[in-house]
């Protein structure tokens, strides 16, 4: 009778082990990747204050807040050549190389803070004002191709 009781606590303890397992795995094998995003914050003049966010299927997330041509939140599935144009304006930044922050001694200056995740390099990075020229124009340069390619009204017809 021990016997039989031990091997039901067995079958149940690996049926509830097996099937833990494969909810885990389901969930994280549905779970697409960041590969980039974006915040900035405000300053006292008129800079742009958003949130953007990349995923590896080709999903583009943008929360304009403040300053943008985009007020309020946009949600796009880039085609390949959409995709491929920003990756190649967010590539241009030296990742691997750069530093994970950058601040100038200037006040009332936006924030930017940058988050890199391809191609074997994780980075993230915190630029006030200072930093290489790879990224000094970076979320202008990424604003204005998401405004002008990505959600404006001429790409959406």
């Amino acid at each position: 009778m021990k016997t039989f009781q031990s091997i039901i606590l067995l079958v149940f303890c690996s049926t509830l082990l097996f099937t833990s397992c494969k909810s885990n795995q389901t969930s994280s094998a549905t779970e697409i990747e960041e590969i980039f995003s974006l915040n900035t914050t405000s300053c006292m003049g008129p800079c742009p204050v958003f949130n953007l966010t990349l995923y590896g299927d080709k999903r583009l997330v943008f929360e304009g807040k403040q300053n943008t041509d985009l007020a309020g939140e946009y949600e796009k599935q880039l085609s390949e050549e959409q995709f491929d144009a920003l990756m190649a304006i967010v590539e241009s930044a030296d990742w691997a190389n750069l530093e994970e922050e950058y601040r100038s001694d200037m006040t009332d200056l936006p924030t930017q803070n940058f988050m890199y995740n391809r191609n074997g390099v994780i980075k993230k990075v915190m630029r006030y004002g200072a930093g290489p020229e790879s990224i000094s124009n970076l979320s202008d340069t990424i604003l204005t191709f998401v405004e002008e390619q990505i959600f404006s009204e001429k790409t959406n017809d």
